[in-house]
């Protein structure tokens, strides 16, 4: 028994666990448990260490002598560390240019430019798209906190609007559509602080040592 898929059915079956059960033990469905036990696919880093503590054994073991399981986390391993370096880069330019976006949003010293709130929703797409930590939020107290935090921030920020003496200058009180056009791009710019904010809060994309 050398392949990863045949382990993984071995164990279960050792465990008397069906496939639904480990399933809901991992938070996957009994379809990934399947397509684990098949070799359609390989379970992720954090999959295998939570196989090895259900099942009492080193990852080592799950993994010896199976050539092909090795080349594919060898790989996924280069691929995670490509992530890490890209979100780090990504974390730290969100300060930069979340910084920049408060002296857009009150023009400070003039400085005002659609590029930065752009430069912001790219970097932040970049961001998001790289970040692996998600399996964090499934802890109540962190999603809770970050909700709440969010809300929060957004009322404070909204604040700003109403001492934001370069916005109130674009309101035009006869014209309602271009007040409304107005605060609408101020919210919205608003918004995408505050999302910047938030990911400096929560996102921190460390990297676990082993």
């Amino acid at each position: 028994m050398s392949e990863l898929s045949d382990k993984i059915r071995h164990y279960r079956k050792s465990k008397n666990y069906t496939q639904e059960k480990l399933a809901e033990k991992m938070f996957v469905s009994r379809k990934t448990i399947s397509s684990w036990e098949t070799g359609r696919s390989f379970p992720d880093f954090r999959a295998l260490i939570q196989l090895s503590d259900i099942f009492n054994i080193s990852v080592d073991t799950l993994l010896k002598d199976d050539d092909k399981a090795l080349e594919h986390f060898e790989e996924q391993d280069k691929q995670a560390k490509k992530d890490i370096k890209i979100t780090k880069v990504s974390y730290y330019l969100n300060f930069f240019l979340l910084f920049l976006s408060y002296i857009h949003m009150f023009k400070v010293f003039g400085f005002h430019t659609t590029l930065i709130p752009l430069a912001l929703v790219i970097n932040m797409i970049i961001f998001f798209s790289h970040y692996s930590n998600w399996i964090s939020f499934k802890n109540k107290n962190k999603l809770s906190l970050f909700i709440g935090s969010f809300i929060a921030l957004l009322i404070l920020n909204s604040f700003t609007m109403a001492f934001n003496v370069n916005f109130q200058k674009t309101l035009i009180p006869d014209d309602m559509i271009k007040t409304l056009g107005a605060a609408t791009g101020e919210f919205i710019l608003i918004l995408l602080i505050n999302v910047s904010l938030t990911l400096t809060i929560f996102f921190y994309p460390y990297q676990k040592k082993k």
